[in-house]
């Protein structure tokens, strides 16, 4: 009994010294910095500033190789918890530090010294910097009082205290391992509703309306009621939520929108020591938006929520292991027109047409094999729905969204696969198929029993050939773009004979493939890209898909020839609906609610591109040119991804791009970086000019005073004056609101300055009316043509008067 109590004091005394040289081993490798930080002061990767109740930290944290990042995070309970992140989608490199500067400004740094975030209050009598027992960062003026705070920036989380904004959005990380913006958010609206939005346009769920107490679609609030505070306010104005808890619970809960796209609350158990989910929404995960990409599958009753269908694979295979189902999946193989082999997903549904980049057509009327029949004629049809009570017939063009399998559902999807693509019998399509294949190899085993070996062999050599020569004509990547041959878009175009535009990057063409599918032919001109580099771009370019940007088909990589092979725009480019040249007669005049919803699109294309795919593309050339119009006069922006296939030659070929000049930022003209606020720029200009119906820049404007329209503009803004802003041919037929929006939104576009100009993210929340649009301040270039203008105008009339004086009469 002695030994045992000494070998158990034994214990205890080892088991305290090991934890006394590992807390020093962390007071070592993470200094701690009790509150408060004065002016000056940096922070280290080794240092940390931790709130005076030790409930919150700030700290650099890492997220792999060169990818750094300062967050807020709980110091004791889930230290990988992060409520805030500054730098969210700016990555620090290794040894990055965090400076409060001695002009106020908060400040991440590289080690070479480069900036790569800042909290922007240069000059506004800055003090020191506090992290509050609330988790709230604030930098304080001489008073104490805040004059910043990371609590009027959310990244992810709604923390107790915190006002929520009308306009302000909490958006969802890209995964687990990726704290850079995802494609989940939450914003309020003005009615006090609650919305998740996928892409920040399209709805999946809603808080239901605010009762004054609680929000009417989640009943659990009324039940919580006692545990929760919850409440909207206002402050000067502005409409905000914010909710806390009962002290007597002691949950120490927080709202998170999560990178999966569902809105968690966590709550610390205490006792137990560990987090808890106390409310998800929306209740079932696979009701979020677009969770699994395209062509992805949702399993509600999985771990990982998303799969990829039989014959797919994810299109980033990282990014899908840690959660990051964004790009979905793509075929494992390069199909050929022959392909006419479906695996069946049964219990399986998905919208139908309604997905980004996606289409469909239904039928009525037929039995499955004509279903069938249509899918495999085409070589862009993926696969078809088929209803066989209401004998209804629905073919899928493009990639499918929003797929769910689950036990409860009814429809069946058939799936093309390619004729290599090996599967298990009963995973084809039943019935006739099955026979089909059974008369195959009855048929192969006659041959074999009459010594009819080498005609069957011959036979197989020719269709192989046959399989092979399709194949190499009907070459897809990621089951997409098609690769043609020259010879084949000379024959589409006629030998290039009907042209529909020309610019910087090449010539585009007027075709049709096998005289049905129309398609619009671009020749690149200048671009010195080998075969392979030359795929690599367009299969990039290709993967990119939004209903407001052009589709690519296809493409040319033979000898000399770069070709790129567009959908057709039945209405063309939006320049020549906008202007008219000098003795042309203009049959179609566009709407104000065309126009406006033109603008909405355009912008929504340039968002996408800035924001939601893969890696940020900056267009480089927005305009009128590039604005396509389908049928429908949807806008669709084209000639995306181009500039950097162009790589350098491109900055000589833009700027001397005829009519190119009036849309260039200032940037590009002083040499300085470009970044996706030079597309805002263009996007303000060519904003302009929707709005206005005439070019920019006019020489031949009869009244002096227009010949440059932004400047114009911007002075009958000043006054209130939005009225004679718009086209003349409209005939006072618009929308008031708007059209005062629209001219607000480009003036801010246009500001000299970037960080001056929102982001198009902002731009469609301003146009789209959730977010206030507040009066810009005049730019300075245009400022300067102000007065040089004047100048001319005093010159002038100092001409006039003299010439008076000297007139004889």
């Amino acid at each position: 009994m002695k030994l045992a109590n000494g070998c158990c004091l034994f214990s205890q005394a080892a088991l305290s010294f090991l934890l006394l040289l590992i807390s020093q081993y962390f007071q070592k490798s993470h200094e701690q910095i009790v509150e408060r930080l004065a002016l000056g002061s940096i922070v280290h990767p080794n240092q940390t500033l931790v709130s005076r109740n030790d409930a919150f930290t700030l700290r650099f944290f890492s997220m792999g190789r060169d990818r750094n990042y300062l967050g807020v995070s709980f110091s004791r309970i889930g230290i990988d918890n992060h409520i805030w992140v500054a730098n969210r989608n700016h990555p620090a490199r290794d040894g990055a530090l965090l400076r409060l500067s001695r002009d106020g400004n908060l400040v991440i740094s590289n080690p070479d010294q480069i900036s790569v975030w800042m909290s922007g209050t240069r000059g506004r009598n800055i003090s020191s910097m506090l992290l509050e027992d609330s988790g709230n960062l604030i930098l304080t003026d001489n008073s104490g009082s805040p004059i910043w705070q990371s609590f009027d920036h959310p990244t992810d989380t709604l923390m107790q205290g915190m006002k929520f904004y009308l306009g302000s959005s909490l958006i969802a990380s890209k995964s687990p391992t990726d704290p850079a913006e995802g494609r989940f958010s939450l914003q309020m609206l003005q009615t006090g509703e609650m919305v998740s939005l996928w892409n920040k346009t399209t709805k999946y769920w809603s808080s239901g309306a605010w009762n004054g107490q609680t929000f009417n679609g989640i009943t659990e609030m009324s039940i919580n009621v006692s545990k929760h505070n919850f409440s909207i306010s206002n402050d000067s104005g502005r409409p905000y939520y914010t909710w806390s808890e009962n002290k007597m619970y002691q949950l120490f809960s927080h709202l998170v929108v999560e990178s999966d796209g569902n809105i968690r609350v966590h709550s610390w158990d205490a006792i137990n020591g560990v987090w808890f989910s106390s409310w998800t929404q929306p209740p079932n995960p696979c009701q979020v938006d677009h969770l699994c990409g395209q062509n992805g599958i949702c399993k509600s009753d999985s771990t990982l929520f998303c799969i990829c269908p039989q014959g797919f694979q994810p299109f980033d295979p990282t990014g899908w292991s840690e959660g990051d189902w964004s790009m979905g999946c793509v075929t494992k193989f390069n199909w050929d027109c022959n392909a006419k082999k479906f695996s069946i997903l049964s219990n399986t549904y998905h919208d139908q047409g309604t997905g980004v980049g996606s289409s469909a057509r239904s039928y009525s009327g037929h039995d499955q094999a004509w279903c069938e029949a249509s899918c495999t004629s085409d070589c862009v049809c993926l696969g078809f729905s088929f209803d066989g009570g209401s004998r209804n017939c629905s073919l899928q063009y493009g990639p499918f969204f929003n797929g769910k399998t689950s036990p409860d559902i009814s429809e069946n999807f058939f799936l093309r696969l390619d004729n290599t693509e090996q599967s298990s019998l009963d995973q084809f399509l039943p019935g006739k198929r099955k026979i089909k294949t059974a008369w195959i190899i009855a048929l192969a085993v006659v041959l074999a029993g009459t010594s009819l070996l080498p005609i069957a062999f011959l036979m197989w050599r020719i269709l192989s050939r046959k399989r092979l020569a399709n194949r190499q004509s009907s070459e897809y990547i990621s089951g997409i773009l098609k690769k043609f041959s020259y010879k084949e878009l000379q024959k589409a175009t006629a030998d290039f004979s009907v042209t529909l535009g020309r610019g910087g990057f090449g010539s585009v063409y007027k075709g049709s493939l096998r005289g049905q599918t129309m398609i619009a032919v671009k020749k690149l001109h200048n671009l010195k890209q080998g075969d392979k580099d030359f795929r690599t771009e367009v299969s990039t370019i290709g993967i990119i898909q939004h209903i407001n940007l052009v589709r690519l088909r296809g493409f040319c990589a033979e000898d000399k020839h770069r070709l790129l092979v567009y959908e057709y725009m039945p209405n063309g480019s939006l320049s020549t609906l906008l202007f008219t040249k000098p003795g042309e007669q203009q049959h179609i005049v566009l709407r104000w609610d065309t126009r406006f919803a033109i603008a909405l699109g355009t912008a929504r294309g340039i968002m996408y591109l800035h924001e939601e795919c893969r890696s940020c593309i900056i267009h480089c050339d927005v305009k009128p040119e590039n604005i396509l119009l389908d049928a429908d006069f949807c806008a669709k922006v084209s000639d995306f991804g181009l500039a950097k296939m162009m790589g350098r030659e491109f900055s000589r070929v833009i700027t001397t791009m005829r009519g190119t000049r009036g849309y260039l930022a200032p940037e590009w003209l002083s040499g300085l970086p470009i970044t996706a606020k030079a597309d805002v720029y263009s996007y303000g200009m060519t904003l302009f000019e929707i709005i206005s119906g005439r070019k920019n820049l006019d020489m031949s404007n009869s009244s002096p005073d227009k010949w440059f329209f932004p400047l114009w503009a911007c002075q009958q803004a000043q006054v209130g004056d939005f009225f004679s802003l718009a086209d003349i041919r409209l005939c006072g037929s618009f929308d008031a609101e708007q059209l005062k929006i629209a001219v607000l939104v480009a003036i801010w576009c246009i500001q000299d300055e970037e960080i001056n100009r929102p982001s198009m993210a902002r731009v469609l929340q301003m146009l789209e009316g959730t977010h206030q649009v507040t009066d810009p301040p005049l730019p300075k270039s245009l400022s300067f043509l102000e007065v040089e203008r004047n100048k001319s105008d005093l010159e002038l009339s100092k001409l006039s008067v003299e010439g008076e004086k000297e007139s004889p009469t």
